[in-house]
């Protein structure tokens, strides 16, 4: 059997893809959840750590509603977090 070019680079990203962790919270989500008009004031809108460390990140650093937002990130199968989403965030209604 013969192993093409093609298909060890499908391989790899396939694998890679598996493996590297996801992008979640940026300073630009912050502020476009501002800019939409929730009470987003810090990181710790979504997370409990003041200051998360992007590469050290876990789900256990995510408060109720970045495991919300995380969660329909999954569902959407979306690459990144869609801050749009915090309208159907259940616990307890914000005002925007």
């Amino acid at each position: 059997m013969r192993v093409t070019r093609v298909g060890v680079i499908a391989a790899a990203a396939v694998f890679l893809g598996g493996v590297t962790s996801p992008a979640l919270a940026t300073p630009p989500l912050l502020a476009k959840a501002k800019e939409k008009g929730y009470p987003a004031q810090n990181c710790q809108y979504c997370h409990v750590s003041k200051i998360p460390k992007k590469d050290a990140f876990t789900p256990d650093d995510l408060n109720d509603r970045g495991k919300f937002l995380l969660a329909e990130k999954d569902k959407q199968k979306a690459k990144a977090v869609d801050v749009d989403a915090l309208k159907a965030y259940p616990g307890g209604k914000e005002q925007k």
